[in-house]
């Protein structure tokens, strides 16, 4: 008797081998083919499908908005155990950046019904990336945030849509995620940590910027810096009264709304850091040039490595 979680892996199976067939005989690009076009709509669509197929197969392992409230307060300060792995991207004479780690930047998104028909909506839509061939995919922790009853998935770069079956670890503070796909069995492609970037190093970006999926911007990095404190919020083994001020990477690589959990890449094409919020710095109220300066400048803050490592630790 075939279970719904196995009935859930062959129709998701069948969506992806479904959708190539579509593609190829469209003529739309996979989202990974550098040369390509990328059709946004297409895109959107196929995870909207995709996830619902998923749901609608009855497999109860598809993280609901309810489910990662809980999970992100219990799962802070975990570790990810992170095993080898053989499906490392890796950079070679013959492939660029963009395609060497393409294939392990992932969607990560919901849906959700709006009660008054029965189809299911996009909701969110940001940004992610593999982090083990086991299915291990980083994140922004406010992506999980979404209102009651969403749907959690994730989308690949060839169109293939796995479910978020629940958080690892998490950490609010620093505005980062581990979650656990279910890639039914599947072995994906994976990206490697680097060293922390200096500041002026040359930095990429690859994200998905206003639903524009798969844009890079390069950039530098221009400084490491703390925010103020937070006294309310700690992590289980804290003493009481100590706050949490982590480390946060500004970069000059331009980013929007959606690319949010966007690996952020030294010329190696490892993961130095990830897309996580804008601050937008004006002229004083009183200052005599308002006028003329207006929005002086736009910081681009991202996790730092420091954060990503300290929820990760090597398997046994």
């Amino acid at each position: 008797m075939t279970t719904p979680l196995q009935a859930s892996r062959l129709i998701r199976n069948h969506i992806s081998l479904s959708l190539l067939w579509l593609v190829l005989m469209s003529g739309i690009s996979p989202a990974a083919s550098p040369a390509g076009v990328v059709d946004d709509t297409a895109l959107a669509r196929r995870f909207v499908e995709g996830l619902a197929a998923v749901v609608a197969a009855g497999d109860n392992f598809t993280l609901t908005s309810e489910q990662a409230a809980r999970q992100l307060a219990t799962a802070a300060g975990n570790q990810a155990p992170l095993p080898l792995t053989e499906t490392l991207c890796t950079l070679q004479a013959d492939r660029s950046l963009y395609k060497a780690v393409t294939p392990a930047i992932v969607v990560v998104g919901s849906i959700y019904k709006c009660g008054n028909c029965a189809d299911w909506h996009l909701g969110g839509m940001a940004s992610g990336w593999i982090l083990s061939a086991d299915g291990l995919v980083v994140t922004n922790h406010h992506v999980l945030g979404e209102s009651a009853s969403h749907r959690f998935g994730v989308m690949t770069a060839d169109g293939t849509v796995y479910p978020i079956s629940r958080v690892v670890a998490a950490d609010e503070a620093g505005d980062a995620v581990i979650v656990r796909i279910d890639t039914g069995g599947s072995r994906l492609p994976s990206l490697m940590l680097g060293t922390p970037a200096d500041c002026g190093d040359d930095v990429t970006v690859i994200s998905h910027p206003a639903g524009r999926f798969y844009s890079l911007t390069t950039g530098v990095v221009s400084r490491y810096h703390r925010q103020p404190p937070e006294p309310t919020k700690f992590t289980p083994d804290q003493p009481a009264g100590q706050t949490i001020r982590p480390v946060w990477m500004s970069i000059t690589a331009d980013y929007a709304v959606g690319s949010s959990g966007g690996p952020v890449f030294d010329e190696a094409g490892r993961v130095v850091g990830m897309v996580s919020r804008t601050y937008s710095s004006q002229a004083g109220r009183n200052h005599r040039r308002q006028s003329t300066l207006g929005e002086q400048m736009v910081f681009k803050d991202c996790v730092s490595l420091d954060t990503l490592q300290r929820l990760i630790r090597p398997a046994p």
